[in-house]
């Protein structure tokens, strides 16, 4: 099934100008592709609901909706976690908030020169030229996986279905959790935590492995860490900030 491509611009006239410059690019550069016929957040999330990605999806921050861009990003990332986001705005003092969002966005594109093709058409081709050669990376590479035997059970898990691995308190147990279910493993959080790689995975918790993917909201005063599943994760005010030195780095 084709990747389906995302341009979502609540300008008609630079929409459609969008849609021009980055479909010859699509098909000069050979993409199996289909443009998708949505551009409203409630109706490009339907469609992304519904397909398998990975998606391309060109994504305007300030959308005059109920959605800005930034949040339709966030929200694509539940279902399309290998999807490529490319921010394409005029508003390029928001770029620290894009990365500050979790959104993992693959390039942010300015509307400085907007239908100015010598300009513009080089930086749409640059970065669709990266998600190329990392689609036939992805295609290459096998799916990584969680292999762990515990007793008669053998458990194999791909890794972007793991919410977050929760060590059970007194006993050399831990209970993984799933987008759809949870599993309790005899085996220390230590030995899985070998196997969850740290670009993925926020390891430094004495008691958790996390999916940075999954994560949702995070209230630094209170402590809590909210996941895509629905539950909430409860930490110390002195642990919880390891995971905000983490994200300080990642500025």
């Amino acid at each position: 099934m084709a990747m389906q491509v995302f341009i979502s611009d609540d300008n008609e006239q630079q929409r459609l100008w969008l849609t021009e410059i980055i479909t010859a690019q699509l098909n000069q550069l050979q993409f199996d592709y289909e443009l998708a016929p949505v551009w409203q957040p409630t109706d490009v999330l339907r469609m992304v609901r519904a397909s398998n990605g990975p998606n391309i999806y060109f994504l305007d921050i300030v959308l005059k909706q109920a959605t800005n861009g930034i949040e339709l990003a966030s929200a694509i990332r539940n279902y399309d976690p290998d999807g490529f986001i490319i921010y394409v705005s005029v508003r390029d003092d928001m770029l620290p908030e894009t990365l500050s969002a979790m959104t993992t966005p693959t390039g942010f594109i300015s509307k400085a020169d907007m239908f100015d093709k010598a300009k513009f058409v080089p930086r749409v081709t640059r970065v669709l030229q990266v998600i190329k050669q990392r689609l036939v990376t992805l295609k290459q590479a096998p799916e990584p996986t969680l292999t762990l035997k515990s007793g008669a059970l053998l458990l194999k898990l791909k890794l972007r279905d793991i919410v977050y691995c929760e060590k059970v308190h007194g006993l050399r147990t831990t209970r993984i959790v799933t987008d759809s279910q949870a599993y309790i493993v005899h085996k220390n959080l230590s030995t899985i935590k070998a196997q969850l790689p740290a670009t993925h995975f926020f390891n430094d918790f004495q008691s958790y492995a996390i999916n940075l993917d999954k994560i949702v909201t995070v209230n630094f005063n209170k402590g809590l860490v909210s996941m895509a599943n629905g539950d909430r994760l409860s930490f110390s005010r002195g642990t919880i900030k390891k995971l905000r030195a983490y994200y300080q780095t990642q500025e």
